[in-house]
């Protein structure tokens, strides 16, 4: 079968397993892990029309998934769509199949007024994903690595530990109150917590007082979130728990904690702990693109408004890649978007307005306007459970 527009489609129920055993070949071989499993959310039948596909001869060769999320951070709210593994039958590479699918993830998410599209992807990779106006931007969470060894600097507060059932889902409703005690970041639909909490080889352990859970701990062998992945509740039921997994670990294994840039109860511990642990990942970077700036910005009002502590200014910038106009004028009642150009104008392509407004990745050097450094960056908490 020749390349045409008409191979390009959403994927369908019938299409979903060969789909799943595409992605499996190319990034779960030799690995007894699936995506169908791994992110359970991409892959339901509510999301099946953003997963983007290619078939030739009927057999799918190339998939670009997305999934749109709300994003909440104190009285900022917008919505993005996260682009899932993408994968290209080897057979079928060089040919412009994947960029075709990513191009039509982008066309709905702006159809659908979702401004923002993210993803994860190793660094050799980033030249692919610039090809569709994406920009590696600062990786927005730190890491820690702990062992057997440090159990001993996390007091044992003497809670009772039992493990979550995912059968009977008690304590779920008990998990999702702590996190969403938390700077919330994506906001998790009611239904989304069984399956998250229901990962493979995850293990999440409950601190109890008075038989009442005041804190979890999710621990995860899996090889796509390996390590301690997300608490919440009180610090010294938190403390408790990575006391006990900690204690557990055999010999000199190493496990990963995973923290936003935004506070969060297991970062706090262990930045108390072993600050001299933090680092950052290199080897792999989180990427966005601004599908709709317009909206974008009109959803971060708050923010604005608060960075720029009263100040009277007015600026508009140009955008050279699709001739957007946005301006920016601060008075002593807020902010005014507009679309006019105003005496202090600054001209940037799309990809370098978006290394300002989340923080440039190392690779990447960008100018930033004077105006312009006090208002950004923004960072807003992806957990690393809402990965897809």
């Amino acid at each position: 079968m020749s390349f045409s527009d008409n191979i390009l489609q959403s994927c369908t129920t019938k299409d979903r397993p060969g789909m799943i055993a595409l992605v499996d070949s190319v990034m779960r071989e030799g690995i007894d892990q699936s995506f169908l499993t791994d992110y359970p959310l991409v892959y339901q039948d509510r999301n099946l029309q953003n997963i983007f596909i290619i078939k030739d001869l009927d057999k799918v060769v190339s998939v670009v998934p997305f999934l749109p999320r709300e994003v909440v951070l104190g009285s900022c709210r917008f919505s993005i769509g996260i682009i899932s593994p993408t994968a290209t039958s080897p057979d079928h590479r060089k040919k412009g199949y994947a960029l075709k699918c990513v191009n039509a993830c982008i066309q709905k998410m702006t159809a659908e007024n979702i401004p923002l599209a993210v993803l994860w992807t190793e660094i050799p990779t980033f030249r692919f994903y610039e090809h569709a106006e994406f920009q590696g931007v600062r990786n927005q969470e730190w890491f820690y690595s702990c062992s057997r060894a440090d159990a001993d600097l996390f007091n044992d507060n003497n809670h009772q530990v039992v493990e979550y059932d995912a059968q009977s889902q008690q304590y779920l409703n008990d998990i999702q109150s702590m996190h969403e005690q938390e700077v919330i970041g994506i906001l998790r639909a009611d239904g989304d917590y069984p399956f998250l909490f229901n990962l493979p080889k995850s293990t999440t352990l409950i601190a109890l007082r008075n038989n009442k859970p005041v804190g979890y701990l999710m621990v995860s062998r899996s090889i796509n979130k390996p390590g301690l992945v997300e608490a919440g509740g009180e610090k010294t039921a938190v403390e408790t728990l990575i006391h006990k997994v900690l204690s557990g670990l055999e010999g000199e294994k190493k496990l990963t904690v995973y923290d936003n840039l935004t506070p969060t109860v297991l970062g706090a511990l262990f930045e108390e702990k072993l600050p001299e642990r933090r680092y950052s990942i290199t080897a792999t970077g989180m990427m966005i693109r601004i599908n709709n700036l317009f909206s974008l910005m009109k959803s971060l009002i708050p923010h604005l408004e608060r960075a720029n502590a009263g100040a009277k200014r007015a600026f508009s910038l140009g955008i050279t890649d699709s001739a957007e106009l946005i301006s920016f004028k601060f008075s002593t009642q807020g902010l005014e978007l507009g679309r006019s150009r105003l005496d202090e104008h600054f001209e940037l392509s799309l990809q370098e307005l978006t290394a300002i407004v989340f923080g440039a990745h190392s690779r990447h050097s960008v100018t930033v306007p004077d105006v312009l450094k006090e208002l950004f960056p923004f960072y807003f908490p992806i957990w690393q459970l809402d990965h897809s």
